[in-house]
This record gives C-alpha cells, structure tokens and sequence, in this order.
C-alpha cells in the first residue's frame, strides 16, 4: 500500500461556527463599558412568587407561614445574586457576557461576542419595558444564533457603541 491509497487525515479539527463567534475568555479586558442590569430584572420575576407566597402564608396554618416564607427566601435570593452579578462589557472589538449561577456553587465564566461576527440587533422592550426603562437587546451572529441582552437600561448607548465600530444598518 503506498502513500496514495491511504486516507488523507486532518492533525487539526476545523473550528465550528460557535467556536468562531462565541471564545470563552478567563478575563475581561480593562478599558472595557459596564453594563449592569436593571433592578427589574430580580424583582419582575420575583414579584409573582412574593404575592403567591404572601398569600400563603395568611392562610398557612401547618407551618404558621414558616415554610412559604422559607420558598420566598429560596426563590427571591438566588435571582438576586444572579441579577448582582450579571453585566455585559463592551470592548472597542468584542461584548463580553458573564454567565453566572450561584456563588461558590457554579463558577463564573466570561464569553467573547466578537463585533465581526454580528450581522444583525434587534430591540425588543416587552411587557413593561417602555414604561419601566429597559430592553432586551437581540443580537444575530453569522451562524444565524442569537444571544438577548436582557433588562438593559442605557440600551440606547449598547447599542451606539456597537453601531460606531460596525458596518450594522439601524436597530430593528
């Protein structure tokens, strides 16, 4: 057998289209923007569980309001810290989203969203999100995935800054 009949083999693995738009990063640069979620980002979703529970516990005679006062707690302070700890970072090249569960439990892990790779945002203000002063920024990659930046306040500077050092038509 010589070297013709045998199967040409690859020593490195083509990179994916997730590879190539989405790196998981150990670090978020200096000089980066900060973009903190809204307070209505923990408190929306809470607000229904809290109303529910409080109701509860009026009419909990078992427990004396122990128990749904302990699901509140279970409930409300894990959004908390998720909503505590969530920012999105916008470098002069790349947005950098922090993925996050609970402390000490889940580790922290920061993704790079490379400018290059986005050929689309969309904004969506939902329900209440007019009236309360926040969005969702949808953002579409060249692989046609879609990551939303969620409860945003200052979109509108999101938005611009990524804009500025892209060749995006307007928001939709």
């Amino acid at each position: 057998m010589n070297d013709q009949d045998q199967p040409a083999t690859q020593d490195t693995p083509e990179e994916t289209p997730l590879e190539q738009s989405i790196l998981e990063v150990d670090s978020i640069p200096e000089n980066t923007i900060v973009f903190p979620q809204t307070q209505w980002a923990w408190l929306l979703p809470s607000s229904v569980w809290i109303v529910l529970l409080a109701a509860v516990i009026v009419y909990d005679f078992i427990s004396m309001g122990f128990i749904p006062l302990m699901m509140a707690v279970a409930i409300v302070v894990p959004r908390y810290l998720r909503w505590q700890q969530t920012k999105y970072y916008l470098s002069e090249k790349a947005l950098y989203m922090t993925m996050v569960g609970l402390p000490i439990i889940q580790k922290r892990r920061i993704f790079e969203l490379s400018f290059d790779n986005i050929v689309e945002m969309n904004l969506k203000h939902g329900t209440f999100g007019r009236q309360l002063g926040y969005s969702e920024v949808q953002i579409v990659f060249k692989d046609k995935r879609v990551t939303k930046l969620s409860y945003i306040s200052n979109y509108e500077a999101l938005i611009s800054h990524i804009e500025s050092r892209t060749d995006l038509p307007g928001i939709s």
